[in-house]
């Protein structure tokens, strides 16, 4: 999947402001997820992603965390349905929260 540059813009913007909502770090996003706070700065900016999944792991843990505390985030607009639905991706990698 290749987001446009306006999808990338809002893409970013959506994960600076959920994580905000959140009451959240990058460090405490990386440290929930076993990287370094660099890595979840780097995803949520799109630059130096290693994956295609890495964006969407993001995007998961962060519906997760809203749904555990009933917080209600921006809406993902690039980002959007269940991952499964798109067979480029690696649904179970995504599933498994698997950043590297």
């Amino acid at each position: 999947m290749s987001l446009n540059i306006a999808q990338r813009r809002a893409t970013r913007a959506e994960f600076a402001k959920n994580v905000e909502l959140l009451g959240l770090t990058p460090a405490d996003v990386a440290a929930a997820l076993g990287v370094d706070g660099a890595r979840i700065e780097d995803i949520m900016a799109l630059r130096r992603v290693r994956r295609l999944e890495d964006a969407w792991v993001l995007r998961a843990f962060l519906l997760d965390c809203a749904n555990r505390s009933g917080v209600e985030l921006v809406p993902f607009s690039a980002l959007r349905g269940n991952p499964e639905d798109y067979p480029f991706l690696d649904a179970e990698r995504i599933q498994d929260r698997l950043l590297d």
